[in-house]
């Protein structure tokens, strides 16, 4: 005779025994397709994996990129500000040179409409050749060249 727990009548050991075999049935059923889902879900992480590693190498190298095309502005800024304090430069030397024309200009004038250096060249010369003659050495050669004035 079988010693049945206190309480657990043969009738519950057959709903056990049932139980076991309903689960041993089942059992391929589900562990099937567990098993399934389990390597698609991995197969999703791998792929998600492998993604991210593709994504995270195009943005390195977008950012590369960026950084070379910043680099390259840069560069051209500074080409052009080089460019544009040379022609600063240009025309500061332009107004300069301009400015220092103008103040010879003035001084020709000047000296022109006063008589200025021209004249006291010209009075000088003409009292040189008057001592020469008066000494008598080469006061003729002298009288001759008086810078261009008519006798």
């Amino acid at each position: 005779m079988q010693c049945w727990p206190v309480g657990v009548s043969r009738l519950s050991s057959g709903v056990w025994e049932l139980t076991g075999a309903g689960l041993a049935v089942v059992a391929p059923m589900v562990g099937v397709p567990l098993t399934v889902m389990t390597f698609y879900l991995k197969g999703l992480r791998e792929q998600q994996a492998g993604r991210y590693s593709d994504l995270a190498e195009r943005v390195s190298l977008i950012g590369d990129e960026l950084r070379r095309v910043v680099e390259d502005v840069g560069q051209i800024r500074r080409d052009f500000a080089t460019k544009e304090e040379w022609l600063r430069e240009t025309m500061w030397a332009r107004g300069r040179i301009e400015a220092l024309s103008a103040a010879v200009l003035r001084a020709e004038s000047e000296l022109e409409s006063q008589g200025g250096l021209v004249a006291t060249s010209k009075h000088t010369h003409r009292l040189v050749a008057e001592m020469a003659k008066k000494a008598g050495i080469g006061g003729e050669r002298l009288d001759g060249c008086d810078n261009g004035e008519s006798r």
